[in-house]
């Protein structure tokens, strides 16, 4: 059964390649005909997962991408099929009918909840946990559920890797003794000392249950940490590999490697020293990953900035029902103290479900952008809902334009003034910019 639904799986694969279409169907294809498909294929000795709410398709582009270039050759799921059937898609595409897959490295992207389907069979060598944030409420219900979910995946040989300026990671070494490499990011000149944010993701010691104190933050609860209770002694582990400086779109690593950004997002910093901290522990040159990684094309999907009639304008890519990547921009933007346009919008909230769930707006801190803003321009479907949530955040109403949709907002936009930031759901990034361009700006 292995070869015909490997065979089969191969000649599915060629076909939906051909046709564009499907990054997970030849796995499915293949898990049908041979239900224990996924324990047939003979990994290579470096198999490095990427879990997480946010960040793990970026950072396994990024390692994979860095690999390559210093000349091994990688397993990726690349086209994003991060469950149990685009797994196998992948190792399809790259193993021979008997199952051996031919390259070097495999480095998968895994959806959190699939985790307990997949590492126990696979035995991944490496396993990056990027964060754990209030996602996808019907789906993913909070953090502690998804800490569960990830554990029943996990055993005591896999090397983690962890973020150490996230507090709730903390509980995945909490009754573990794996190896675990720390990453993080010193105190940068836009850290601050006094919380901005009311909805964290983590605001108690996982040890003792206390409360945190923070010497400062870089977003809601990343930052510097140690619990209140003296007698705890918990504390922010001390990161093996660190950012030291971050100037524009340049960052230091341990005072010594430097990288250049394709943006100054605070996600691609984490992105960034995670893909580099699984890079240096398989001791590859680190001036090469370095460089590796600064040569990485640029994502335009995720953001891009550009100016038009003089004006900058910042396209932000944020994931509905996640409010801490939404928060992550409500902060970039919080920092240009300049006058400003806001856009905000999407199509869709969810391709996975039949309704609308919008509690997560309550947990984006759109107080924070009360003042220096000349004007909010809500778009979408959901345009009621948001102006809503701007009015209780204290925005004054005639501040706020509503359209149907951003096509229909183009006359707001062009009477508005200042930067324009542009935060968005991936579906509206290309309407957003094709409204751009269509804008008669004299």
């Amino acid at each position: 059964m292995k070869y015909i639904s490997i065979f089969l799986g191969k000649l599915v694969a060629l076909i939906t390649t051909a046709l564009g279409r499907g990054s997970s169907f030849p796995g499915k294809i293949a898990e049908q005909i041979d239900k224990n498909i996924l324990k047939k294929f003979k990994l290579p000795d470096k198999v490095i997962v990427v879990t997480g709410s946010s960040g793990k398709g970026t950072t396994t582009k990024i390692i994979a991408h860095a690999f390559r270039s210093l000349n091994y050759t990688v397993a990726h799921n690349k086209e994003g099929g991060n469950q149990t059937t685009g797994v196998i898609t992948t190792l399809i595409k790259n193993s021979s009918l008997t199952g051996k897959i031919k390259t070097d490295v495999v480095v998968l992207e895994m959806d959190e909840r699939y985790i307990k389907y997949v590492l126990p069979i696979i035995k991944p060598t490496d396993v990056v946990i990027t964060n754990v944030t209030r996602d996808q409420p019907p789906r993913q219900r909070h953090p502690e559920f998804i800490i569960e979910e990830i554990e029943k995946g996990l055993d005591e040989k896999v090397h983690l890797y962890l973020n150490a300026n996230d507090p709730i990671l903390q509980k995945f070494v909490k009754e573990r003794k794996n190896k675990v490499t720390y990453y993080g990011i010193e105190k940068l000149k836009d850290s601050y000392k006094d919380n901005l944010f009311n909805s964290l993701n983590c605001t108690i010691c996982p040890k003792c249950n206390s409360s945190l104190t923070y010497e400062y933050y870089h977003i809601e609860d990343l930052g510097k940490y140690k619990c209140s209770n003296k007698k705890c002694k918990f504390e922010m582990p001390k990161p093996k590999y660190k950012i030291t400086d971050f100037k524009g779109k340049d960052i230091t690593i341990d005072k010594k490697y430097k990288i250049t950004l394709n943006n100054d997002m605070l996600y691609n910093l984490y992105n960034t020293i995670s893909a580099f901290s699984v890079l240096a522990e398989y001791n590859l040159d680190k001036n090469k990953i370095a460089s590796a990684i600064s040569k990485l094309n640029k994502d335009k999907k995720i953001y891009s900035n550009y100016q038009i009639n003089k004006r900058e304008v910042f396209v932000l890519n944020n994931k509905c029902e996640n409010s801490s990547t939404y928060n992550q921009s409500i902060l970039y933007t919080y920092n240009n103290k300049k006058e400003k346009t806001i856009v905000i919008g999407w199509e869709e909230i969810s391709r996975r479900y039949l309704w609308d769930e919008l509690s997560w707006l309550y947990d984006i801190e759109f107080e924070l952008l009360k003042e220096n803003t000349h004007s909010f321009i809500v778009a979408g479907p959901q345009r009621y809902d948001i102006a809503v949530r701007l009015k209780y955040a204290g925005i004054e109403e005639e501040k706020i334009k509503i359209q149907k949709d951003l096509y229909s907002a183009k006359e707001d936009i062009k009477n508005s003034k200042g930067d324009i930031y542009a935060i968005l759901n991936f579906d509206y990034i290309n309407d957003f910019n094709r409204v751009m361009e269509e804008i008669k700006w004299k």
